[in-house]
């Protein structure tokens, strides 16, 4: 995670196979929301391909007060 004036960005290294995707959550399982959630949340996000693996990135707009070192909470 990094803080840079009103951005958060968030990584993930993930060294599994396949490519991430958006689904829709079943709402009787117990997976698949992962990158689902990250959508709603994130501003935006991607996914940078590696051998091995990959990194899921997301970006998030937070408020700053005053104090720019501290995001509003």
């Amino acid at each position: 995670m990094s803080l840079d004036t009103d951005l958060l960005k968030i990584e993930v290294l993930d060294s599994g196979d396949g490519t991430p995707r958006v689904r829709e959550p079943d709402l009787e399982g117990c997976f698949g929301r992962g990158l689902y959630l990250v959508r709603e949340l994130a501003d935006e996000f991607g996914v940078i391909e590696h051998s091995p693996g990959k990194t899921v990135w997301a970006v998030c707009k937070v408020a700053v007060g005053r104090d720019t070192e501290h995001p509003v909470t």
